[in-house]
């Protein structure tokens, strides 16, 4: 059984955050254990403390509520942080920045389902949005279609930096993020990285193209 959490990386977007958190919280669904973790860079104790308030009438039951702050190292060192901590006991974690607002329910079960059936590792929300071609195959699973994405795929967002869902092992794989670099140019080194374009899913039958499960709600950077 899966050990799932969300992990919120924020700063300085309180009323975000909260959509984000609260959105996520009303409409997520699992079988298996279900935690947060707070990951600000920087904030006060009391933005943190107003997102610790919101988790304590989840309508899901929640395990464990963790936070941390990176105390303005940056996006890097905030993602970094973040993970050393949820790897102590999760399995799965679904990672969320704060400027995403989800639409309507997810089924982690069936998402997660996916994943250890294809021997995949990270599994995309957002949109897929790419400037140069991104090829992929069609799998099957759990009675739907999956599109598992080319690592050898000439635009370098095989891996998005959007809402997704990522297994421990994957995380590790890739290692930690670079650090000391801006929002948009982590993700993009991040996604350079050889392990970082593998074992990467779409959920063909679940997501629009231009993302509809999750939507971006965010007019500017936190970072």
């Amino acid at each position: 059984m899966s050990n799932v959490c969300i992990m919120l990386l924020t700063y300085n977007r309180l009323e975000y955050a909260k959509t984000t958190l609260i959105s996520t919280l009303a409409q997520v669904h699992t079988s298996g254990a279900l935690s947060v973790h707070i990951a600000s860079d920087g904030d006060t104790d009391e933005y943190i403390q107003t997102l610790q308030e919101i988790t304590d009438t989840s309508p899901t039951p929640l395990e464990l509520v963790t936070t941390s702050n990176s105390r303005r190292s940056g996006y890097g060192a905030n993602y970094n942080l973040a993970t050393q901590l949820v790897h102590n006991f999760a399995s799965h974690v679904l990672v969320l920045e704060d400027d995403w607002e989800l639409t309507r329910e997810l089924d982690l079960d069936l998402f997660i389902g996916a994943l250890n059936e294809l021997g995949a590792g990270c599994m995309r929300l957002g949109y897929l949005g790419f400037t140069q071609p991104l090829r992929g195959e069609f799998a099957s699973s759990h009675g739907r279609l999956w599109l598992r994405l080319d690592p050898s795929s000439a635009e370098p967002h095989v891996f998005s930096g959007h809402p997704r869902i990522e297994t421990v092992g994957w995380e590790r794989s890739v290692g930690p993020w670079p650090e000391g670099l801006e929002p948009g140019q982590t993700e993009f080194a991040v996604a350079h990285i050889s392990e970082a374009r593998q074992g990467v899913i779409w959920p063909v039958q679940e997501v629009k193209p231009y993302g509809d499960l999750f939507v971006h709600i965010g007019a500017e950077r936190s970072w």
